[in-house]
């Protein structure tokens, strides 16, 4: 067994990096996504590890930004394509990939690292926590429909051409929109778009108003002659309650469809089910972990976001203690002396900070520890925020 060193990518790895991903993740990238792939990947942040001349792992970082409590947008590194070859297992490569992708987030001055993992049991020893949870769902379009009074006037919502640049375009712009209100939620790039266009492939369809969109795919299911196709969401994005209500009257109004199947696009506290005739017809199938959030600069972190009720408390993160004077306004953090309120490392800090996790039930499963009762209680709303967080892109 050679030595493992580590390096940064270039441009000359692009090629041994896809070919090593569609090994680890069982999924080889077809010729004409590799084009629209390559604009998506910041290879200066990508770290590689080789045994000799031989690639046995790969890692990287994505530029990203996240809407916390507030809302409010901050810059985060997105851990992504990470993956070890299986003859170089429990070696550290993993750990040591790890170490240089956060000193990467700490050299661009990114307090939040983020990740969508594969698995579910590799991250937290990393300090990540389970911040945002994905809702998947089935819904039945032949029991139900959007109540009569809150259906859009003819022409609110239009079918386009998601082919077209301009229309693309225009479909970011909503998207990016809609991110920057929605708690949770990270940005996507043009490229992105381009590239999930292209790997749905043909059949795909939009729909577009003046304040959101929705995309869909429709697979026939004929039946002998009892048609249920069946629809898969992909984005229902809507910047006011009334774009919401329209394009949900447009992906129920689809013929022939039976079922509809969305994974991310129906958040835990979506509205959908009381806008419809029946609201039985929306089922949670599956609900998973979606984002996760490793805290590198705690103050700044804790500062960045604004809190739910006006209050001061004090947290220890892994030793370290912080006063924070917050409210929905926003927050000062300073180091601390007394005694904490709350006890916690980072992992469950990332799980606690977009308010999609209460303390008090962190403290239940012990990962935080708590000063008392009353403390806990005010923990609870002081972490709250309005919305809870819906991550809808994965990377």
């Amino acid at each position: 067994m050679g030595n493992i060193t580590l390096r940064r990518a270039t441009d000359d790895d692009f090629a041994a990096i896809t070919d090593f991903d569609g090994a680890a993740f069982g999924e080889a990238w077809p010729a004409e996504e590799l084009d629209l792939l390559r604009p998506t990947l910041e290879l200066d942040r990508f770290i590689l590890a080789h045994d000799g001349e031989t690639l046995v792992g790969v890692s990287g970082n994505y530029s990203l930004e996240v809407t916390v409590p507030g809302p409010r947008v901050e810059r985060a590194a997105g851990v992504t394509w990470v993956a070890v070859a299986p003859t170089h297992r429990r070696q550290g490569i993993l750990t040591r990939m790890m170490t240089e992708l956060h000193a990467d987030a700490d050299a661009h001055g990114e307090a939040l690292v983020m990740l969508t993992a594969s698995e579910g049991a590799i991250y937290r020893r990393f300090g990540y926590g389970v911040a945002s949870q994905c809702r998947v769902t089935e819904i039945d379009r032949r029991r139900t429909e959007v109540l009569a009074e809150h259906r859009p006037k003819p022409g609110e919502v239009q079918l386009a051409d998601g082919k077209n640049d301009d229309v693309l375009e225009q479909i970011a712009a909503l998207f990016d929109r809609v991110r920057r209100q929605r708690n949770g939620d990270i940005d996507r790039s043009l490229a992105s778009f381009r590239l999930a266009r292209q790997f749905r492939g043909a059949g795909t369809r939009w729909a577009v108003h003046a304040d959101g969109y929705a995309s869909w795919k429709v697979t026939g299911k004929w039946n002998n002659g009892h048609p249920a196709h069946e629809m898969e969401l992909y984005d229902l994005v809507a910047a006011t309650p009334e774009a919401h209500a329209a394009l949900w009257h447009t992906v129920l109004s689809v013929d022939l469809v039976g079922p509809i199947r969305g994974f991310r696009a129906v958040s835990i506290d979506d509205q959908l089910p009381y806008l419809l005739t029946d609201p039985r017809a929306v089922r949670t199938v599956e609900l998973n972990d979606m984002l996760w959030i490793h805290v590198r600069d705690v103050r700044s972190a804790l500062a960045a976001r604004a809190y739910g009720t006006e209050d001061s408390l004090v947290i220890e993160v892994d030793g370290e203690r912080w006063k924070i004077d917050g409210s929905p306004e926003g927050a000062t953090v300073k180091p601390a002396k007394r005694r904490p309120d709350l006890m916690m490392d980072r992992a469950a800090l990332g799980s606690i900070y977009l308010g999609g996790f209460r303390p008090s039930e962190l403290v239940r499963g012990r990962r935080i520890e708590e000063r008392n009762a009353d403390v806990l209680r005010r923990a609870d709303h002081f972490f709250s925020a309005d919305r809870m967080p819906h991550t809808s892109t994965g990377f």
